[in-house]
């Protein structure tokens, strides 16, 4: 799925890898790199996402509307998971010391819209 390169990632942000995107624009699917400690901030999606480990631990923290933590998650190896706007307020980060991988299928085409994150909170 990833050449040995890839699955290093980027020692400044987790990283994401095209994998396929649809002729007709309907989804893409990537692999996303997550080194120790990596994690994005609070965000929400402009389309549905389904997402599953492949490798270490992918560690969720949803929210609410107000940004108050509502749920948390480990993503383990296997485990598939997922949600479709609105309620999809979350911050996703590699809380172990070893990389995690996981794959994320996006309702869209990311590489027209540049990113599937809606808003990004503070």
């Amino acid at each position: 799925m990833l050449a040995p390169e890839q699955r290093h990632g980027d020692p400044g942000r987790a990283c994401g890898h095209v994998l396929h995107i649809e002729p007709d624009s309907s989804f893409s699917l990537l692999a996303v790199v997550w080194r120790p400690g990596q994690g994005t901030r609070i965000h929400d999606h402009t389309t549905w996402c389904v997402f599953g480990g492949v490798q270490g631990v992918e560690h969720e923290v949803l929210y609410d509307e107000n940004l108050n933590p509502v749920g948390e998650n480990d993503n383990h190896v296997g485990e598939v998971s997922g949600f479709a706007p609105p309620g999809d307020i979350h911050r996703v980060c590699n809380q172990a010391p070893t990389t995690a991988i996981s794959l994320h299928i996006y309702g869209t085409d990311v590489s027209r819209v540049g990113s599937s994150g809606r808003r990004y909170y503070d």
